[in-house]
């Protein structure tokens, strides 16, 4: 209106000078063009989620595929093998000491030093004054001590080292000895194998904490199960680098770390590999069976399209909660402090862009200010068609709108069937989510009224409407104008019962 005024004004100044006629109307599609070229304002967002763009679909999830690394051990020139470690016992003796109850020991005779720091000639020789005679895995680079360790851990698919070299962990420079310690003691007098009566004669030590992927030490009385993995006890070795997750303890819940149900990292890592495969989906369904909202998973419709449980649930959920909630006229934000809960609806939007521009149009449900989310209509775990929460659509409408439910005398056979014949549930331009205007969307199926002799409804219409085109065209602005029970009236209307009229 403002710019059309504009032009009003701009046309009269024009007509009232001497500029010639002809230029008036050039000069009006300049102004228009002119002012349709004002940036417009940006307004405020106020849906939950705060990106520039819809949240990109979710990609299959495939398992990280890294190049393999390779690496030298390296040599020292002239080196022999020497053949005798109680000659390192002179020097090294807190080693050479801690090494005698060391699940490495006895692997080579005589040469276990040997067997990860290569000949010692020359270190002897030179009693190590000369540095650089002697292989010293924590000052190599972390792919060359690696291969020290792959030399025994590499043999077969069964060992740990199996799938090192083309682990996250090896490509971000982490060595083996970064997270094991070589020279780990463990207690004197632990028989190498697991033996009857063994236990008996194991000093008793302060067990570890129980968690997934390790025993206690009174279950593992052998020199390997004591040996903790050469020290490497998850998670407090984890978190030597990834720190921001020992808050995962603090979590009380049946996914807490070291909880009740002692999960670990090792529950879903590989700590020599990738992420377990098997911890995406059917880790969780080994708990989620019976009794729990994913019984009929494997019928459903996410299960059929091999959506898995991490695609939704983040197993390393935020914890912090805000002090404070971000409060905007209707729109309020409150971060989820439920673990491993569905963030919603931005988790839906990685797969259902679709619906993510619905829910941006003008008539919408109260997602985007908050009021609902998309679990409270979908079962994401749900076998029904569209994983509603009920049998029909209409059963999950009533559950708010229990005044369209009836029974009514006079029932309007849509209504009954399927609400989604007229109505669009997640967002449209018409008003009350219809998929078109009232008066298109009910030409679908009725006729309209229509005046003159050969008509069934023209003694509807009054004297001066039956005989007036113009007025007849009032009967196709609006139809709720007159017809305004549509979902079903008890009161018989004028003239015709089931017109659905007050």
């Amino acid at each position: 209106m403002h710019h059309m005024t504009r032009c009003t004004f701009f046309v009269s100044r024009f007509a009232s000078s001497s500029v010639p006629v002809v230029f008036i109307p050039l000069a009006m599609i300049c102004l228009i063009l002119a002012s349709c070229g004002y940036p417009p304002q940006t307004a405020r967002r106020t849906d939950t989620y705060v990106g520039p763009e819809p949240p990109r679909p979710n990609n299959p999830f495939q398992e990280a595929c890294l190049p393999e690394l390779q690496g030298q051990i390296p040599t020292v020139a002239g080196a022999e093998f020497v053949d005798d470690d109680e000659m390192c016992l002179q020097c090294h003796e807190v080693y050479a000491t801690n090494f005698q109850n060391n699940v490495h020991r006895g692997i080579h005779k005589g040469q276990s030093c040997e067997a990860c720091h290569g000949p010692a000639s020359e270190h002897v020789r030179t009693r190590g004054k000369e540095p650089g005679l002697i292989l010293n895995p924590a000052k190599m680079s972390p792919i060359e001590s690696a291969e020290i360790c792959l030399k025994c851990h590499e043999q077969n698919a069964c060992t740990p080292g199996a799938q090192w070299r083309s682990s996250k962990h090896a490509h971000r420079g982490v060595s083996c000895n970064a997270c094991h310690n070589a020279h780990y003691n463990v207690p004197a007098g632990t028989p190498s194998v697991n033996e009857p009566g063994g236990l008996a004669n194991v000093p008793k030590r302060t067990p570890p904490v129980v968690q997934a992927g390790y025993r206690m030490m009174e279950d593992l009385p052998s020199l390997a199960g004591t040996s903790q993995n050469l020290g490497a006890v998850a998670p407090n070795v984890c978190y030597k680098c990834h720190a921001d997750m020992r808050e995962m303890e603090a979590i009380a819940g049946p996914h807490q770390v070291l909880g009740c149900n002692g999960f670990n990292c090792t529950t879903c890592h590989d700590p020599h590999g990738n992420l377990l495969e098997h911890s995406r989906k059917d880790l969780c369904l080994q708990c989620h069976q019976t009794d729990s909202p994913t019984m009929a998973w494997h019928s459903s419709i996410h299960g059929v399209a091999d959506v898995a449980c991490t695609d939704c649930h983040n197993p390393h959920p935020h914890t912090q909660v805000e002090q404070f909630a971000n409060i905007s006229h209707t729109n309020i934000k409150r971060p989820k402090r439920r673990v491993m809960s569905v963030q919603e609806p931005e988790a839906c939007y990685k797969c259902h862009a679709k619906i993510y521009g619905l829910n941006q149009l003008p008539s919408h449900h109260p997602i985007r200010e908050g009021k609902m989310v998309c679990s409270d209509c979908h079962d994401p775990h749900g076998q029904f068609e569209g994983n509603l929460k009920a049998e029909k659509v209409n059963y999950v409408c009533y559950k708010c709108h229990a005044d369209k439910a009836g029974p009514f005398a006079y029932e309007h056979p849509p209504v009954t069937e399927d609400c989604s014949i007229c109505h669009e549930p997640h967002g449209t331009v018409a008003n009350n989510l219809l998929r078109q205007p009232p008066n298109f969307l009910c030409l679908r199926c009725h006729s309209g009224h229509r005046g003159g002799p050969g008509f069934h409804d023209s003694f509807l219409l009054p004297d001066f409407a039956g005989g007036s085109p113009a007025a007849q065209r009032a009967f196709y602005s609006n139809c709720t104008q007159c017809h305004s029970q549509v979902h079903g009236s008890n009161i018989p209307s004028p003239h015709r019962p089931g017109a659905l009229m007050r």
